[in-house]
């Protein structure tokens, strides 16, 4: 447990102990109340019924009182909750950062390393040196989410520009073609005839539709190909990403788009981010992503912008 959890942790339980406190002396008063209009009531010869109207009162009253106070000290310790939770998605998410960008290094270093000390023939230096690509092309890819995460937190807005959206498309399906993706199959059906162009964040939506490749290959078998299909539609531009993997559950569609999260029992790594950002890049141009099941029993993605952001 991280020092900012055992603090929220000491706090949680300091707040429950005092709410606890209060509420007890609450009723303690309320209590002694009750029993001194009693007591002033039988000294002025009271009847019975002013006496429990006022004691009905008292308890109406205070039963108001104290569900207010339990409910002020229930926010108080669902909101403690809430920041442990995200300070132990935090937490993770620093981790596996951490194993996502030194992997790559190290892999990069290695091939690297290799072409220096050693005289290989040309094939084998053509390896070294994908290999050697593919760990930069990583590394670049989990620097810009984060990058893309801190624009999001700081509130900047994108830059809108007029691009070609197949042109980003097939960058990104080349950059993705290296190291161990570079034997994959991914199929592109092109349903775009004619020129067009779109307004919106190349760079951003580059990094959000790599995102969902990515993503695509690497919970997918190796023997299955990942098809990208790019169409002009009546109000804008649809690109769907289609694979042969397992699937997300219907029940975790709308939590793996939340940051931090991934698949529930995944065994591969992760930083939580790349569902997150290419939801909320595809947000920011106003368009949607949608999570579906493809008849391969796999994942198909589908997004969405509109020709106008």
């Amino acid at each position: 447990m991280s020092k900012k959890q055992s603090r929220m942790g000491k706090r949680g339980w300091l707040t429950a102990l005092l709410g606890a406190y209060i509420l007890l002396q609450f009723l303690w008063w309320a209590s002694l109340l009750v029993r001194q209009q009693r007591q002033i009531f039988e000294l002025n010869n009271a009847t019975d019924e002013k006496l429990n109207q006022a004691i009905r009162m008292i308890i109406g009253e205070g039963l108001v009182f104290f569900g207010l106070l339990s409910l002020g000290f229930i926010i108080i310790w669902r909101s403690i909750k809430r920041e442990m939770e995200q300070a132990q998605k935090e937490r993770h998410f620093l981790l596996a950062v951490t194993h996502e960008l030194k992997t790559p290094i190290a892999g990069s270093q290695i091939a690297i390393d290799s072409l220096k000390k050693h005289e290989w023939d040309t094939q084998t230096k053509n390896l070294l040196l994908d290999d050697a690509q593919a760990g930069l092309t990583r590394l670049e890819q989990r620097v810009e989410n984060i990058l893309q995460n801190n624009r999001l937190i700081s509130g900047k807005e994108m830059t809108k520009v007029l691009f070609e959206p197949e042109e980003i498309v097939t960058h990104v399906m080349q950059r993705h073609q290296v190291g161990p993706y570079q034997e994959r199959v991914i199929e592109l059906r092109n349903e775009i005839f004619e020129a067009f162009e779109i307004e919106g964040d190349a760079d951003a939506l580059a990094l959000a539709w790599g995102n969902l490749l990515e993503n695509a290959l690497k919970y997918s078998p190796s023997n299955e190909p990942v098809i990208i299909a790019i169409a002009q539609t009546d109000d804008g531009l649809s690109v769907i990403f289609d694979d042969g993997g397992n699937g997300i559950p219907n029940d975790q569609r709308q939590n793996v788009l939340r940051k931090f999260e991934r698949l529930k029992d995944s065994e591969t790594s992760g930083t939580g981010l790349g569902l997150y950002l290419a939801d909320q890049i595809l947000k920011m141009h106003k368009g949607k992503l949608r999570i579906e099941s493809n008849e391969r029993g796999g994942s198909r993605i589908a997004t969405w912008i509109p020709k106008s952001t």
